[in-house]
């Protein structure tokens, strides 16, 4: 749009008027919709679930898992055990 122009072209005593665009209005977004309001509510339940299951898989078969899946086990029981621990609504 704001290209010269050459003077041999037809177009060069014309001047084209220069469109401002206006900034977009700002959307009205509701911000307490249900999915945004319950977003994330259940996630300490989730949290809570696969710490009681790899609880309880350790106490069953923990004496016979391979050395790096019990290890393994054992990571994952400490990283949930202080996740749901720092994290939550259930303190």
């Amino acid at each position: 749009p704001g290209l010269p122009v050459p003077l041999s072209s037809p177009l060069a005593g014309l001047t084209r008027p220069i469109r401002i665009r206006e900034p977009p209005k700002p959307k009205q977004v509701d911000r307490w919709t249900e999915k945004r309001a319950l977003f994330g509510v259940y996630d300490n339940v989730g949290i809570l679930d696969e710490l009681q299951r790899c609880i309880r898989k350790k106490k069953v078969v923990g004496d016979r898992m391979f050395v790096e899946d019990y290890h393994n086990l054992k990571k994952r029981i400490r990283f949930l055990y202080k996740r749901f621990n720092r994290y939550g609504k259930h303190r």
